[in-house]
């Protein structure tokens, strides 16, 4: 778990202005989800774990969708880039709503893999060193894109080359920045205010900051990240992808370290919204989605699809099975082959079997529904035995109907029950039956339509224990 910090004399600049053409979407690029959370999402989590004094959001293509999401945190500034002439440009937006602080920090918002432990360590470097400017660097395997880190005879960093801009010699360089940076509030606008905007795009680049800082005698300091990956950004759906990977990778290590066992995990999908309980075992081929939440020893797939499925402890859902806004009491079994549609709910010990779906109904303790079976809009007791072929006829064409079932009650094999209609406790319906009335409580009930008939004194046939 991530220790919570506290910087109150930070102040925090997020970049997410840019449209992302190459995404070739009309959302804006930091709004396209890392399992199944927008990238803007994580990093202001991130960020938030700092417990800065503010954030300043600086958005500009399509802003508004950017902030219909956010929504409108206490701490959380608006600052609008109507043209995007660079990073520079973008941070210098800030001036308004950024004051009375010790640092600035500054992200960029198509980051999601960045860790808040990362960005600590470069304000605390940042401070023990009395920099001016800190610049977050890192040496990826694949420098392609990013700004080389130039630095002189001595060492020291003395400018940031834009890919664009760079020389094949500069190219040939490892260290990069990150594009995160940490500058004393006291310099940042100064400095910003002072950058041109010569270069191959005519935009005005934050990294000039850098050499007109060491120009007028400043300190530029720079930090190295561990994990180079942190600072991937996404530009493409390729990219997208790859970061998606890396984050899935994490997600799945933290899953493992906290004592559960995913076989194959190259295979499973596990968003970043989902919780999981100790010694649960998830099974090749998996995807767990959205908010699901499953509890401790479950044992889930192959090839079972959770969304946003609550599922208590020791809950075994066996393959191929599709689980979607339901609930799932503790002991009980779901599948294969069974779908639980919104609105299910599944008590203690209740048994899902092939072939099954299951909407909008409750479904009381120990009750078996094994085979084949259509069970919607109805309320079931405890201890009922369903058999193979049953459908609750819900639907006229217009509108859905309940069906009310007992306790212990057993359903014959092909029973069609027309709702609305009940059926008492105890009572036994015979199998093909076309039910259309109440049925009484115990006894056997056959139907065959048009005519129902009830053998008050029959006695369903007992398990020998």
């Amino acid at each position: 778990m991530t220790q919570l910090m506290h910087y109150p004399d930070l102040q925090v600049c997020v970049l997410a202005a840019g449209q992302g053409k190459r995404m070739r979407s009309s959302r804006p690029k930091v709004l396209h989800p890392v399992l199944g959370r927008a990238m803007i999402d994580y990093l202001l989590h991130t960020v938030e774990m700092l417990r800065p004094k503010g954030i300043a959001l600086v958005t500009g293509h399509a802003s508004e969708m950017v902030q219909e999401h956010v929504g409108q945190p206490q701490n959380l500034e608006w600052v609008i880039q109507d043209r995007q002439l660079g990073t520079g440009h973008a941070v210098n937006q800030c001036e308004n709503v950024i004051r009375d602080v010790r640092d600035v920090l500054i992200v960029c918002g198509d980051t999601p893999l960045l860790r808040t432990e990362t960005l600590a360590k470069l304000i605390d470097e940042h401070r023990d060193r009395n920099a001016v400017v800190t610049v977050l660097t890192a040496e990826p395997k694949n420098s392609y894109g990013y700004g080389r880190i130039i630095r002189d005879g001595d060492g020291r960093v003395s400018a940031i080359v834009e890919e664009k801009d760079a020389d094949e010699s500069q190219r040939n360089l490892r260290e990069v920045s990150s594009g995160i940076y940490c500058v004393r509030y006291e310099a940042l606008f100064d400095l910003l205010h002072k950058i041109g905007n010569n270069n191959a795009q005519n935009e005005y680049y934050l990294p000039d900051i850098v050499p007109l800082a060491l120009k007028d005698g400043k300190t530029v300091e720079t930090v190295v990240m561990e994990d180079a990956s942190e600072m991937f950004g996404v530009n493409n759906r390729v990219q997208l992808a790859e970061v998606e990977s890396l984050m899935q990778q994490r997600i799945i290590h933290d899953w493992q370290m906290n004592g559960v066992t995913i076989e194959k995990p190259e295979s499973v999908r596990i968003e970043a919204g989902v919780s999981i309980g100790i010694d649960t075992v998830i099974q090749a081929g998996c995807y767990l989605i959205g908010s699901t939440r499953i509890g401790d020893e479950c044992r889930i797939g192959p090839n079972a699809v959770l969304v946003d499925a609550m599922l208590d402890d020791r809950v075994n859902v066996f393959a191929f099975s599709h689980i979607h806004g339901a609930n799932v009491g503790s002991e009980a079994k779901v599948g294969p082959f069974a779908r639980l549609r919104p609105g299910a709910e599944l008590d203690e010990e209740v048994h899902i079997g092939n072939f099954v779906e299951i909407k909008n109904s409750i479904i009381n303790r120990g009750s078996k529904i094994n085979h084949l079976s259509y069970i919607g809009d109805t309320e079931m007791g405890s201890g009922c035995n369903i058999g193979a072929g049953t459908i609750t006829c819900n639907y006229d064409g217009a509108n859905k109907h309940k069906t009310i079932i007992g306790d212990d009650v057993f359903i014959g094999s092909d029973t069609k029950l027309i709702a609305p209609v009940e059926v008492g406790s105890d009572a036994t319906i015979g199998a093909g039956s076309i039910i259309t009335k109440k049925v009484k409580e115990g006894g056997l009930t056959l139907s065959a339509r048009p005519e129902q008939r009830h053998v008050t004194d029959w006695q369903r046939p007992k398990k020998k224990i």
